[in-house]
Parts: structure tokens; sequence; C-alpha cells
């Protein structure tokens, strides 16, 4: 029985829709991309190239790191809409979501939806601790966060219920950072 491909789903065709975008803001011909990603030492035929910038050819992670390295930005960059706002996208696994949820979920600022119900968080919520202490790399999870004294500035200004959920996880988050240094 043959199995047939697995489709592109809407974070492929978002990326494709960036590496065309990316590319043509950069003047850089889809010929100049295939030699650019060769002398990186992943070759990628310029047709190849064509057919993911029409959503009909799949980009792997080997790929996608080549071609963000190619195009000079992030591998976020090329998976996620270009606009952090209250528009909605589409992301693989999550459906529809706004941009600034997507970004703040990329840049390891919050999860994207709720942590699975087996897996415990730390805190005993439903996972915005643990996603802020797994989402980043040690040595990297509190550096795009509020720093420590605004954190206490701010918890000095009032009730903590001034608050935000998000917000009260990068306080516990600065706040076990501090006391690690310690």
């Amino acid at each position: 029985m043959a199995t047939r491909p697995v489709e592109i789903g809407p974070t492929g065709l978002q990326t494709a829709k960036n590496i065309e975008r990316l590319r043509t803001e950069l003047g850089m011909s889809q010929r100049r991309l295939a030699e650019i990603l060769t002398d990186l030492g992943r070759p990628t035929p310029t047709t190849a190239l064509s057919k993911i910038e029409r959503g009909e050819r799949r980009v792997d992670v080997d790929d996608l790191a080549a071609i963000a390295i190619a195009l000079g930005v992030s591998p976020t960059t090329l998976l996620l809409p270009p606009v952090a706002n209250a528009s909605r996208t589409r992301v693989t696994g999550a459906g529809s979501v706004t941009t600034e949820a997507a970004w703040d979920w990329a840049d390891g600022i919050s999860p994207l939806l709720p942590f699975p119900v087996d897996v415990p968080d730390r805190a005993g919520e439903d996972g915005p601790l643990t996603h802020a202490l797994r989402a980043r790399p040690e040595g990297r999870r509190t550096g795009h966060l509020p720093s420590l004294a605004a954190t206490k500035q701010a918890a000095e200004a009032g009730p903590f219920n001034q608050f935000t959920r998000g917000e009260l996880v990068q306080l516990l988050d600065n706040l076990k950072a501090a006391i690690t240094r310690d």
C-alpha cells in the first residue's frame, strides 16, 4: 500500500511565504540563494527553492537552519509571521492564535497552549512556570525578562493582584534566578 505524502501545514506555508518575502527584500534571486546554500554545505537546487516558495515542497530542519543563515535571520523568523500583535495566525499543532502569542511562545516567554495535564508543573499550575524554566537554555532563561530590580520595584509599588499571570511567572523566574545566584 502506497503512503501519501504528508501535507504542508500552516507553519510550513508561513515558512514558504517568509523565505520568498525575505529573499525578495534582500533583492536576492533564487539562483543566488541556491549558490549561498551550496557554499554553506546545504546544496539546494533553484527548482527546489521555487517549489519551497510555492508551498509544494517541505522544508526540513536542516534546510530551515541553512536558509535562515543564508538570509541572515533566526529560524524563528522563517516560522512565524513578520508581526507580533493581535492579528491571528495558524501554528501547526496549536491552531489559530494571535501573532503576539506565537512570538511569546517562540521567544520562550509563555506557552502557546496549556501544558499537558499528564506532565505536572513544578508549581502545581498548568505549566507557565515549567515553560519559563524549560523553554530556554540555562544561562539564557531570564535575559529576555524584566530585571530583578524592576521586578522588586513593581512588587513594592502595590499588591500582586496588579500583575497578569505572565508577569507573575516572570517574577517567580527572576526570584528563582536571584536565589540561585546567592
